[in-house]
């Protein structure tokens, strides 16, 4: 039987005036999640608070494998909900990520491109697919890996919290091993880390310090974005 530790940061960045990222998790329950929120007039923070607080509160409730989806689909409908009633916020939206543990395997789910790794024998594997205009573009062979980089419309998105009254969920799973780090992030960070970088960082020993040190890489970086990272390690 598998144990882990979790720990978490998100962070202002050096640009924003606030922070429209919200985490969370639960290591004795063996859950997490990041959303990453949007829509101006504060209404980004007040998405991704609504996504964290409710798909927490339902993770909480039940065995969180078997809820994720169900609850990432609830916290759309009330981000959906509160958007609608309000014409300043009719724009607000977040993604999301989120992970549960149980019984040796992890299992996954997200919206947008907020982002799930995975560094195992000193690799590191991305394990969502972001649903944004570049990554179709790189899909399509229309565009390098990169490029999408470094491409203007990278933070066009495709899918997210909020849009509509149904979201389509993208799920996985996987069995998890000793020594596996796992890392849920928001692209204020994926945009501006390489993922050698990410690897190196994400082996270092504490993760109160592994989560500083990649939130201070993308500080260095220009910190042009919200930065939201949690790190779970299997032992």
């Amino acid at each position: 039987m598998s144990a882990w530790k979790m720990v978490g940061l998100t962070d202002t960045g050096r640009v924003r005036e606030h922070n429209e990222d919200a985490i969370a998790w639960n290591a004795e329950q063996g859950w997490a999640v990041v959303a990453d929120g949007m829509g101006g007039h504060h209404a980004g923070e007040v998405a991704s608070a609504i996504a964290v607080e409710t798909i927490g509160e339902m993770l909480r409730q039940s065995r969180a494998s078997q809820m994720l989806q169900r609850a990432i689909e609830q916290a759309n409908l009330q981000i959906y909900a509160h958007a609608t009633s309000d014409p300043e916020i009719h724009t607000m939206g977040t993604t999301v990520v989120a992970l549960a543990l149980e019984e040796g395997r992890l299992h996954y789910a997200h919206v947008g491109d907020s982002r799930l790794y995975r560094l195992r024998d000193g690799e590191l594997t991305q394990l969502t697919r972001d649903h944004s205009l570049v990554q179709e573009l790189v899909d399509e062979g229309m565009l390098e890996a990169e490029q999408a980089r470094n491409s203007p419309q990278k933070n066009v998105i495709t899918r997210a919290l909020g849009l509509d009254s149904g979201v389509a969920v993208d799920l996985g799973d996987e069995a998890v091993v000793d020594d596996d780090c796992y890392l849920l992030c928001s692209d204020g960070l994926s945009n501006y880390l390489m993922d050698e970088e990410i690897a190196t960082l994400l082996a270092g020993d504490a993760l109160p310090e592994v989560v500083r040190a990649l939130v201070d890489a993308a500080n260095e970086r220009g910190g042009d974005d919200n930065i939201s990272v949690i790190v779970v390690r299997i032992w």
